[in-house]
């Protein structure tokens, strides 16, 4: 947050993003991106069925990836600020 910067916050806004994969081709590719680095930092307290599992899901060759699903969908929330320096 800025004001742990130093700065003064004017005014802050959170965007809730929804897209659904049947309307977007980038939810896929996002999707892939976003769990690659999840198993990057989780690989290690992951049970060998779960990374198997979620291996799985990042093969782009399976037939179980992640971007072969039909149903994926992109659900976030982004806080922005405006601050200025104190």
């Amino acid at each position: 947050m800025p004001a742990t910067a130093g700065s003064t916050v004017e005014g802050e806004r959170t965007i809730t993003v929804n897209v659904d994969g049947s309307h977007s081709e980038a939810v896929g590719p996002y999707a892939l991106s976003s769990l690659k680095r999840l198993r990057d930092s989780a690989a290690a307290r992951l049970g060998a069925e779960d990374l198997t599992a979620l291996d799985q899901l990042l093969d782009t060759d399976s037939p179980l990836s992640i971007l072969r699903r039909a149903d994926l969908a992109v659900r976030t929330e982004r806080t922005g600020w405006a601050a200025r320096r104190a």
